[in-house]
């Protein structure tokens, strides 16, 4: 018996495709655009990151120079009045929150022959740029708005909080305190400071001030000097 099978046509084998179907191309092209976007994204992210990072650092380089220079002067407080030129004389320490910010009598300065005595007017107050900057001029002058020296000490300052700690050892924000009465070259103990700035961070110091009072040291509250209304 002879055995008969149907031979089915050899299938012929594919060399070696070169290339990409167009679905294929479709889809690589289609993933390469993801990567790109979030290579993209992830570059953005990194830089934007560093950005920030450096204005940071920059911000915090400015506050610490403006501590630094803070914190001297009030080391150097002086209980020395101020002849404001206007025909009165000006504490040694005052402040005004609706005004200037602060202003007092600093030594430890220079003797030179156009400030012998080495004492000189510091103010500290908010531009209208938002910047904190300082003021001073020697104590000799005869009016307050001569010539000063001016420095930008803080950018971008949102608000500057100067607090005096007063004889009830609460911390108001006017010198003399409101219902206290002082004398002319009363100084107080206790400062405190706090700058915010326009990106939210905030920042504070409590300093140690003088202490002097003539007419608290009499034993009389008014002394010597004016009331403080």
């Amino acid at each position: 018996m002879v055995a008969i099978t149907c031979a089915r046509p050899p299938v012929p084998r594919r060399a070696n495709q070169a290339g990409f179907t167009l679905i294929e191309a479709v889809i690589s092209l289609f993933l390469l655009a993801v990567m790109s976007v979030m290579s993209y994204q992830a570059v953005e992210v990194i830089l934007d990151s560093n950005e920030r990072s450096r204005g940071d650092l920059a911000d915090e380089a400015q506050l610490h120079r403006a501590w630094q220079i803070i914190s001297r002067d009030m080391m150097h407080l002086r209980p020395r009045g101020f002849a404001d030129g206007f025909g009165s004389a000006e504490r040694a320490y005052l402040t005004d929150p609706s005004d200037f910010g602060v202003r007092f009598s600093r030594g430890g300065g220079p003797m030179v022959r156009s400030n012998p005595t080495g004492v000189s007017r510091i103010e500290y107050r908010l531009n209208d740029d938002n910047q904190l900057e300082r003021l001073s001029w020697p104590i000799t002058a005869s009016a307050r708005d001569e010539e000063s020296s001016r420095v930008v000490l803080v950018d971008n300052v949102d608000k500057v909080e100067i607090e005096q700690l007063s004889r009830s050892n609460i911390f108001s924000p006017d010198w003399p305190p409101i219902n206290e009465s002082h004398d002319l070259l009363s100084l107080p103990k206790m400062i405190r400071i706090t700058i915010t700035l326009a990106s939210g961070a905030e920042t504070s110091r409590l300093l140690p001030g003088l202490d002097f009072d003539p007419g608290s040291a009499t034993g009389s509250d008014s002394g010597t000097g004016e009331n403080a209304n």
